[in-house]
């Protein structure tokens, strides 16, 4: 059987003797007496908010009690009228307490009656021993309480209650609402009456007084338990006294689903946060006001930033926001993985911040006029280049609150989000993150959704996670730019001398250098020559009239970059030249009338760089599956169905392959489908149909270089393709 303690304490008091054996009050010593052990501070910081307190004039005749839940605690005051040596009456307080939250009962049960307050009465020191049982409470007459929705309950006092009945009662209250509870018994007037559950008035005048008090009490008010907790924990954190049970106060209350932004709002501009931030007042203390305001609303953050910016001494403002993140993050680090909903809060507010800078802020003439010194950089206007700037000091800060946060786990969260974005628009999925996550990620949403798309107004991210994440700020070009500059790309593509690659399943392109484009020049010319091997087969007169001048200009190319490799470059030419000349003779055979050919029509700019990407897969693939096209026998090759004439053609093969496959007519010729929407939608739509079967999560109907898609494909091609039974 679980055995408690009961515990208790009570009011401090100098003791007067009296002349007939008694004693009085000369006055409050503000230190508890009897005490059985140390008064957690959770309990000390309830009494100090006035969770125990009957008001002057509420104490009657016969004890008042009091039974509360505080944090991991239960509490039981009973409160007794004593008198002081000038013949005036006081109330007294004697405290009765256990660990744990179910104990009230118990405490209740302990006696029939509570003893009151008696500085001769010395309990002993470990407290008193109890079997906690409990027992059913007859709540019959008292049912129509437990469906009163009022925020706090008065029980008329012609009804003949006792305290286990206000407890049982305030029990189930909170069952339903997720909460701590109170109650007060035969009181005639509280301090606080809204920060109980239920209360049972002395008499009728008691009760017409609290159902007066509590009608007054504004409609959008709602009960939070621990709110005067809440209260001295803001105060002494912009004071810079912060205390573990300071940050306690705060991780319980953002914990609590009650608590909003509205309640955060009335608290704070309870200390004039409101009007710090609209009379821009940059006093230390508002600046560490408006700092925790920050972190207890996330959204406010952005903003927040903005502010300090235009002040006449930003650094004087960063110098208060980093004292105050310092104090608080002395304490976060002793207890890092037991504050998540602080952590969460800190993260959401990073998010707030990524999301403010792809939306421009609307901007004011009075804004326009403003110049000040951030950090050493002087800009002339509250933009989005500011914010960058201000983002970045904030998460490279040294011993800051959101920097600490960013590198322990926000950077990986967003790595995570990012990886999970292409599975993000399935039903559900982004309704389990936060609103600020949530809100970033589905701005990101359609750039893995549509390949290929671009957005200037990330350009900004890019910048900013440039000094912070090279993996984070390639995907931000990728979007902004549609290409990741070569610094950037080398830090995050594992091979080196690539042009493209795949990352959080987006693919990134290598922003130009003048090799590339010494590249192009040479493809140029290849272009060239196969370009016009696809007119002389269409019969277009103006193919034959340039043939004369094909030689001249692909050597001429080559001549000038000879010193580099003659012989590869000659062979890459003669290799594109010899797969579009198979094309051309498989079409010719295929057709009647080559002047009846449908005509090609432009294809579009988001198609072609689909094209593109997957053309860069299929030359990989090439390279990839060379050595098994070399190993294959003529009579294979034959048996497969691929032309002596094009036998030492790799890339026509491999694309004789993808064609059989994909399911895909042979006659459709590669080189149309990046020229022709049509054709291309063709090929996409067997491409999409594969990565079905094969049950890709996103199915996009491209080839991606190093994707999925090619991995299988090259595994289908040498399995059944390229490795055909005997006697086909």
């Amino acid at each position: 059987m679980t055995m408690i303690y009961i515990h208790e304490f009570s009011t401090g008091i100098e003791v007067k003797r009296t002349p007939g054996g008694g004693w009085e009050s000369g006055g409050f010593t503000g230190k508890y007496i009897n005490c059985t052990r140390d008064i957690p501070q959770q309990i000390l910081n309830a009494i100090s908010s006035g969770k125990f307190s009957l008001s002057e004039g509420g104490l009657p005749e016969e004890p008042a009690i009091v039974g509360r839940q505080v944090g991991g605690y239960s509490v039981v005051a009973v409160v007794s009228r004593g008198r002081d040596d000038r013949g005036r009456s006081l109330p007294l307080y004697r405290y009765f307490w256990c660990e744990g939250k179910d104990y009230i009962e118990a405490i209740l049960r302990w006696k029939d009656k509570l003893p009151v307050f008696d500085p001769d009465n010395k309990p002993p020191s470990t407290g008193h021993r109890l079997n906690p049982d409990s027992q059913t409470v007859q709540l019959d007459k008292f049912r129509e309480y437990l469906h009163d929705s009022s925020p706090t309950i008065v029980i008329s006092p012609k009804k003949r209650c006792q305290p286990l009945i206000l407890n049982a009662i305030a029990k189930e209250r909170a069952k339903k609402q997720g909460e701590d509870y109170s109650w007060a018994y035969n009181v005639a007037a509280l301090e606080n009456p809204w920060y109980f559950q239920v209360i049972y008035p002395a008499s009728s005048e008691a009760q017409d007084l609290f159902k007066e008090v509590l009608a007054r009490r504004p409609r959008d008010s709602v009960f939070i338990s621990g709110e005067g907790e809440i209260k001295t924990a803001i105060k002494a954190i912009i004071k810079g006294r912060v205390k573990p049970e300071h940050i306690n106060n705060l991780e319980s209350a953002l914990a609590n689903p009650k608590v909003d932004d509205k309640f955060w709002n009335k608290l704070l501009d309870g200390q004039a946060a409101s009007k710090a931030y609209k009379d821009k007042i940059y006093s230390e203390t508002m600046v560490m006001l408006l700092t925790l305001k920050a972190i207890l609303i996330p959204k406010f953050l952005p903003d927040f930033l903005m502010w300090m910016q235009t002040a006449p001494k930003p650094d004087d403002c960063w110098e208060s926001c980093h004292k105050l993140q310092a104090s608080i993050l002395a304490e976060y680090k002793k207890n890092i993985y037991g504050l998540p909903f602080l952590t969460r809060n800190v993260k959401d507010g990073i998010y707030s911040l990524l999301s403010r800078l792809i939306t421009t802020p609307k901007s004011s003439q009075s804004g326009s006029k403003i110049k000040h010194k951030l950090r050493g950089l002087v800009h002339s206007k509250v933009d989005i280049p500011q914010l960058v700037k201000a983002t970045q000091s904030l998460l490279n800060e040294k011993d800051g609150l959101w920097s600490q946060i960013y590198r322990v786990c926000f950077a990986k969260d967003l790595a995570d989000a990012l990886t999970q974005i292409p599975d993000l628009w399935q039903p559900g999925i982004i309704t389990d993150y936060s609103e600020e996550k949530a809100e970033f990620l589905t701005h990101l949403q359609p750039f893995w959704k549509y390949p290929g798309k671009t957005d200037k107004k990330y350009l900004p991210l890019a910048q900013l996670f440039e000094e912070l994440s090279f993996s984070h700020a390639a995907i931000f070009y990728q979007i902004s730019t549609g290409n990741v500059p070569q610094n950037i790309f080398n830090q995050v593509s594992p091979k080196r001398g690539v042009k493209k690659g795949t990352l959080f399943e987006m693919t990134l392109i290598r922003q130009k250098g003048w090799s590339d484009h010494l590249d192009s020049a040479l493809d140029a010319g290849i272009d060239f020559v196969t370009e016009n091997l696809r007119l002389i087969r269409r019969g277009m007169v103006i193919g034959l009239l340039l043939v004369g001048g094909i030689g001249l200009t692909t050597r001429g190319i080559i001549s000038w970059k000879s010193h580099q490799s003659n012989k590869a470059l000659e062979a890459r030419m003669d290799e594109k030249i010899a797969t579009v000349t198979a094309e051309s003779k498989s079409a010719q055979a295929s057709t009647t009338d080559t002047n009846n050919q449908e005509a090609l029509t432009d294809i579009s700019d988001e198609n072609k760089g689909r094209f593109d990407r997957t053309n860069e897969a299929i030359k990989a693939m090439t390279t990839n599956l060379t050595p098994d096209i070399t190993q294959l026998e003529t009579e294979d090759k034959n048996r497969i169905g691929i032309r002596e004439d094009v036998h030492n053609n790799k890339e026509y093969i491999v694309l004789f392959c993808v064609r059989k496959i994909l399911g895909l007519d042979q006659n459709l010729q590669y080189g149309d489908i990046g020229k022709d929407n049509e054709r291309w939608q063709e090929f996409s739509d067997a491409i999409r149909k594969y990565q079905e079967a094969k049950g890709a999560n996103t199915p996009d109907g491209v080839i991606d270089e190093g994707g999925r898609t090619q991995k299988w494909l090259e595994e289908d091609i040498r399995n059944q393709c390229l490795n055909p039974p005997d006697g086909g």
